[in-house]
């Protein structure tokens, strides 16, 4: 019996007053290295949850950013997901890296914001992973 381990990356791309999302890109770790996450009729269901996971985090990054006035203008998401051997999330680790165009994220709003993402209806209806962190910078 073994693991299921999902690696998943985005880069975001924003502009206006408003944080307008201009473009996502999304790959996948396959065995052939980073490929382009291609979403289809026969996608493996389980990859698409853990998509569904990814996106709704960056939602609640991307709301709680802009309500603080934080301009993005890019972000980078990093997902690392493990399933034991009968698909139960044991460990989740959510990495953003982004860039801001204006604005000032201080630890009070980064952790305000990190605790907002766990509110995600994704991540409220898990039954909480052995191990889930968020890592959050606005460099």
């Amino acid at each position: 019996m073994s693991d299921h381990s999902f690696e998943l990356r985005t880069a975001f791309r924003y502009s206006g007053d408003d944080n307008h999302l201009d473009q996502i890109d999304a790959e996948v770790l396959t065995d052939q290295g980073w490929q382009p996450l291609q979403i289809d009729n026969s996608s493996p269901g389980f990859l698409l949850f853990v998509y569904s996971f990814l996106i709704c985090q960056h939602t609640y990054f991307h709301a709680n950013a802009t309500e603080h006035a934080l301009l993005l203008e890019s972000a980078s998401l990093n997902l690392s997901l493990i399933a034991d051997d009968e698909w139960r999330i044991q460990k989740i680790s959510v990495a953003i890296d982004s860039k801001l165009r204006g604005g000032a994220a201080d630890p009070a709003v980064i952790d305000y914001i990190k605790q907002r993402m766990r509110l995600c209806p994704v991540s409220v209806n898990l039954v909480e992973p052995a191990a889930y962190g968020i890592n959050l910078d606005f460099g």
